[in-house]
């Protein structure tokens, strides 16, 4: 039960780590759109830490996800799961394509499959939200997460829309509003990750 609560604590507090700076990496953004005031990148293409900090905490609050709820869902669950962790460690990986100075570390002759970094960021969100929607809906049905069941399902909508329905060359309000409303849902899966209880004493304390 210890090794649970690790999980819960560790992952959830790198889940909400790696969506906080998601949050901020568009704050410019969401300062010109929402409130007309222009302000400077909080992060940029130049921040590689930053950007690799948030990437491998994603890394790691995705692994804790897994290892957290996959014991509490069935075979179908599962598969949800392993799109929506797998699709989310993809993503993670392929944003390392946006650090500006992976040009000056990668060879000249493998830069050009350095660029295709971003199809395998589309390939991850795709796999991520698919799998997001999906396991929202089982979770609704059969409740693994322990608060906020219409969470996982109420972010992987807003991340849809946000990133399929509305997304372009240039960065909209609405897009925006959907992309902000998909980082608070990751964040408050890292919260829901932080409060849960191992599943030995929830089913205790059903048995009563």
């Amino acid at each position: 039960m210890n090794v649970t609560n690790d999980v819960a604590r560790w992952g959830g507090s790198a889940f909400m780590i790696g969506s906080l700076l998601f949050l901020v990496n568009k704050l410019n953004e969401m300062s010109r759109l929402f409130f007309s005031r222009w302000m400077a990148d909080v992060i940029s293409g130049q921040d590689g830490l930053l950007i690799l900090i948030g990437q491998v905490a994603f890394i790691v609050g995705y692994v804790g996800f897994w290892q957290l709820y996959a014991e509490r869902v069935g075979q179908a669950g599962k598969n949800a799961l392993r799109l929506f962790c797998g699709g989310g460690i993809v993503l993670a990986v392929g944003h390392i394509g946006f650090i500006s100075a992976v040009g000056e570390v990668v060879p000249p002759s493998l830069l050009p499959y350095a660029e295709n970094f971003f199809f395998i960021v589309i390939a991850g969100l795709l796999l991520l939200i698919g799998g997001l929607i999906w396991f929202g809906m089982l979770n609704l049905r059969q409740p693994a997460l322990a608060h906020w069941r219409w969470l996982p399902l109420a972010t992987g909508l807003m991340g849809f829309i946000g990133f399929f329905l509305f997304s372009g060359e240039q960065i909209t309000a609405v897009f925006l509003f959907f992309r902000t409303l998909f980082a608070l849902g990751l964040l408050g899966l890292g919260v829901t990750m932080w409060l849960e209880k191992p599943l030995q004493l929830e089913m205790a304390g059903l048995s009563r």
